[in-house]
């Protein structure tokens, strides 16, 4: 049995505020009230009240957005450049390989032997689209950018 010693008596810890608030007493900060945090925005666009807009203003909206870009996009293109993105990556990567093909350069022989891989219950296909990188039936899709 114990007898001079005093033990404080903790209580048990159910909200993620006490754990917080324990945390922030044994390192001593004062917590958010003590101190404001200022962010700035990430863009400098304006922003805009979607939450508030009715259905109308919100069509109006969306639509005003698509149309600014496809703009962008029909400048983007007439300036001999396309979008970035997934899609035109895997074109502009396909056309590289075709024109490797189609012109027997150094790298021909590992596409050819990944079609061989890609396609191997289907013995022709990895020929057949070399004859036809060859023949000129396969086009590049992007090669009117390339060529300025």
């Amino acid at each position: 049995m114990r007898t001079a010693e005093t033990f404080e008596i903790e209580e048990p810890i159910d909200r993620l505020e006490d754990e917080l608030g324990m945390l922030q007493e044994l390192l001593g900060d004062e917590g958010p009230e003590a101190e404001t945090v200022v962010t700035k925005s990430v863009s400098k666009r304006p922003t805009v009240g979607v939450a508030d807009m009715s259905p109308e203003e919100f069509r109006a909206y969306k639509a005003e957005k698509q149309a600014e870009r496809r703009a962008k996009l029909k400048e983007r293109e007439a300036n001999g450049s396309i979008k970035f993105d997934a899609a035109s990556t895997r074109d502009a990567l396909a056309d590289a390989a075709l024109m490797i093909l189609a012109h027997e350069l150094p790298g021909a022989d590992t596409i050819q032997k990944y079609l061989e891989r890609v396609f191997a219950d289907q013995l022709g296909a990895p020929l057949t689209i070399t004859a036809r990188a060859r023949s000129g039936d396969l086009k590049p899709k992007l090669i009117r950018f390339a060529v300025k």
